[in-house]
């Protein structure tokens, strides 16, 4: 592959200056949203740690002064409302942190090796979630069919629509979010209803549609999980099997990662070489779809969810397992799984 033009690289540049720009306008919009209290606290806080984790991680080296100079000002002007939001958490009162933490939408990002089972986990911890009353957003970040059949949604091949995106060379295959779209709203506008009253939003599958289509979606629907700060829904995403796309980031936007492993030992390879890209987020290994098989080792389960051939079965027929098979000893493993991440995320 050819270096990139100096024409490329100072596109590559302003497209980085105006996802500080989309970025900041989100922050600015929480700040003046009204939604104060703890609960809007700590919402805010965490949408500032991903950006300014994000603002921290770019290699400068070859940006133009005029470029890093921008990212300065960004970086300092999250830093000084971190500053004020921690002060503000600070002084309220510790129940009322505490009570608020517990009711903050979870951020979650399933990944293992394929045919570990972690789409069937995630349309199981979604419909979970959301039957206890919680408002749930899942996006399938895998451009192969699955994550919706365990929502109950029809599969629609195209991803986003054409409305919602605009063309951005500078992109990961040219396209990006429209300006004037918030995260929000695209959710609410083309994201498909699920059972339970599920959002859901997939990149669009590689399939009878043209593959380009699909790809259009990519940059567009990262940049809305990333963006997506209503601190009252959970966001479950679907990560495509394998290491490629942790590797590249697809999992940026949250706070929590499973690692989804199965008995086969090159499950638990593909496990091992998935740890080190969780980074600073919170882990959680389950052990999926095992009978009597040990651990693996260096692998610890924080929970063990059995094999069931009920569920399989399911999955054959493309139906959810809350639906197919209610009483399988997999959903209640998962309602065990969502118990331990909420726990987890209400410790702090």
């Amino acid at each position: 592959m050819p270096p990139p033009t100096d024409a490329q690289i100072a596109a590559r540049q302003a497209w980085a200056v105006d996802a500080l720009d989309r970025r900041m306008a989100i922050i600015e919009a929480m700040q003046s949203s009204g939604a104060g209290g703890a609960l809007g606290l700590l919402g805010l806080q965490r949408q500032v740690a991903k950006f300014l984790g994000y603002a921290g991680s770019v290699n400068r080296a070859r940006l133009s002064d005029d470029v890093s100079a921008a990212f300065d000002r960004h970086i300092a002007a999250l830093d000084a409302i971190a500053a004020r939001v921690d002060g503000d958490l600070a002084a309220a009162h510790p129940d009322d942190v505490a009570a608020a933490r517990g009711r903050l939408g979870l951020r979650l990002a399933l990944i293992g090796k394929g045919g570990a089972g972690k789409t069937v986990l995630s349309s199981t911890l979604a419909r979970t979630l959301a039957q206890r009353g919680r408002k749930v957003f899942a996006c399938d970040l895998d451009t192969c069919p699955g994550l919706a059949f365990g929502l109950g949604i029809p599969v629609d091949d195209a991803g986003l629509p054409d409305e919602a995106l605009e063309e951005q060379p500078a992109a990961p295959y040219g396209w990006q979010l429209a300006a004037g779209i918030t995260p929000e709203e695209a959710v609410e506008r083309y994201g498909a209803e699920g059972a339970d009253g599920i959002r859901f939003l997939g990149l669009g599958k590689i399939g009878s549609v043209d593959k380009d289509q699909a790809r259009k979606s990519v940059a567009a629907v990262r940049q809305i999980l990333m963006g997506f700060s209503s601190v009252h829904t959970d966001v479950i995403g679907d990560l495509e099997a394998g290491p490629t796309t942790p590797f590249e980031g697809y999992h940026e936007y949250a706070t929590d990662v499973v690692v989804v492993t199965g008995p086969a030992w090159r499950s638990a390879m593909t496990a091992r070489r998935l740890l080190p890209m969780v980074g600073d987020r919170r882990l959680t290994i389950v052990a999926n779809r095992f009978r009597d098989e040990p651990d693996h080792p260096g692998l610890p389960p924080s929970i063990r969810i059995p094999f069931d051939p009920d569920l399989t079965q399911a999955e054959r027929e493309g139906l959810s397992p809350f639906d197919a098979c209610p009483g399988s000893p997999v959903v209640a493993a998962v309602g065990q799984l969502a118990d331990l991440l909420l726990a987890q995320a209400a410790a702090g």
